[in-house]
């Protein structure tokens, strides 16, 4: 009897592209348009909720038949994939880098204004974030269970750009992107928008650091035999 598919990766999907939806459209898109904290906002949730999901979603080791299984497997058995990925820390390292350049090129004040100004620049400075993002938690939910260790100091050095820009962004006595406004009020926004990308944002990545540094426990505990214990005296 052919045993049912459990929904859960499907749901993470789900749940993933539906958080990107409800950031990318609607209200919460009409407000980061005229407020630099809810467009911080965007890029805290896409980073931190939508893609850690979509990559959950993707990494279904259960079910071999899914198309995309089959060529997750396919991708990484390629010689070139293999190799480099023999380096777990190499390949995770390599994801940080990539994330960590995309955020610092697109909060650059000329391609940050852009893409306020511009809903084509806007929608590809997303799709960088998300699919960097993805990229990273994708190769973090890739590592074995006995490197999970190793992840927590992965989620501690990826969340070191964003934190540092957003003290910057926050303790700064200039108003970097003019396009939100100038004065008192403008700086007041990027202060907190500053806030945001390193509050909420570092938080995120602590609470994900608790959950693998759990997992990497339960592994240890998995892996160590249990001892036998003596229930009885040995009589004379």
């Amino acid at each position: 009897m052919r045993e049912p598919v459990r929904p859960t990766r499907q749901w993470y999907l789900v749940l993933g592209f539906a958080t990107a939806l409800l950031v990318l459209v609607g209200p919460f898109d009409a407000a980061a348009d005229t407020s630099q904290a809810w467009h911080m906002g965007q890029h805290v949730v896409l980073l931190t909720v939508a893609a850690p999901l979509l990559a959950l979603g993707v990494t279904d080791r259960g079910n071999s038949r899914r198309p995309f299984v089959t060529w997750q497997r396919r991708f990484l058995r390629r010689p070139l994939v293999r190799r480099a990925s023999r380096s777990a820390t190499a390949v995770v390292a390599a994801a940080i880098v990539v994330q960590s350049a995309a955020l610092a090129v697109w909060h650059l004040p000329e391609p940050y204004q852009a893409a306020v100004r511009n809903p084509l620049v806007h929608g590809l400075e997303h799709a960088v974030f998300l699919g960097t993002a993805v990229l990273f938690w994708w190769t973090l939910l890739h590592t074995s269970r006995a490197r999970l260790g190793a992840g927590v100091f992965a989620l501690f050095v990826a969340a070191l750009p964003g934190t540092a820009l957003g003290v910057l962004m926050t303790f700064a006595h200039s108003n970097w992107y003019p396009v939100y406004g100038g004065g008192s009020a403008g700086l007041a926004d990027q202060q907190m928008a500053g806030v945001v990308m390193w509050a909420v944002g570092s938080t995120a990545y602590m609470i994900a650091a608790v959950i693998v540094f759990a997992a990497w426990l339960s592994s240890l505990e998995q892996a160590t035999p249990a001892r036998p214990t003596g229930t009885g005296a040995v009589e004379p």
